[in-house]
C-alpha cells in the first residue's frame, strides 16, 4: 500500500540554471601555453576588465585558477602604474555615481547644472589706467 504520492510525482532537478551559461569554457592563457601575463600590455585585458573597470571573476572569464591569479597581479600592477585606470571614465567626468549604496553616507549635494554657472568666453584681464606722455602736464606744470 502507497502511503504517499510523493514516489508518482516526477523529481525536478535541484539546480535547473543560474546566471551565468552552463558551457564549458577553457582557460585562454592554459590553451596558448601562456607562462606569464605581462603587466606591459593593457590592450590584452580589455576582456577581464568590466565597465566599472573591475576584474571580472573567473566563472564569468573561464580562466583557470593560476591564471586568473597571475591576471589580478598583472592588472594591478598595470593600475599602479597608470597604465589602466582605477575608475572608468564616464564616472571620472560625472564626478558623483547615482544611487543609494546601502549603509554609505548620503551623498553631497547636487553639483549647480551648466545652465546656471556664468560662461565666460575670455578670460577676465585688468584693464590699466591710460599712461601719462612723457613730456605731460608734470613737465608743463614745473616751467610757471
Amino acid at each position: 500500500m502507497v502511503t504517499g504520492s510523493a514516489s508518482i510525482r516526477p523529481k525536478k532537478p535541484r539546480w535547473s540554471g543560474g546566471r551565468y551559461p552552463q558551457k564549458r569554457r577553457v582557460c585562454f592563457f592554459c590553451r596558448d601555453k601562456v607562462t606569464s601575463i605581462d603587466y606591459k600590455d593593457p590592450a590584452k585585458f580589455g576582456r577581464y576588465i568590466s565597465d566599472r573597470a573591475k576584474i571580472e571573476p573567473r566563472r564569468r572569464t573561464g580562466t583557470c585558477a593560476r591564471h586568473q591569479r597571475m591576471l589580478a597581479k598583472a592588472i594591478k600592477r598595470a593600475r599602479h602604474l597608470a597604465l589602466l585606470p582605477f575608475v572608468p571614465e564616464h564616472v571620472r567626468l560625472i564626478g558623483v555615481v547615482t544611487g543609494v549604496v546601502p549603509g554609505a553616507a548620503a551623498p553631497l549635494s547636487e553639483p549647480e547644472s551648466l545652465a546656471e554657472r556664468p560662461v565666460r568666453s575670455k578670460p577676465v584681464v585688468a584693464q590699466e589706467a591710460p599712461s601719462e606722455p612723457a613730456g605731460g602736464e608734470a613737465a608743463t606744470g614745473n616751467a610757471s
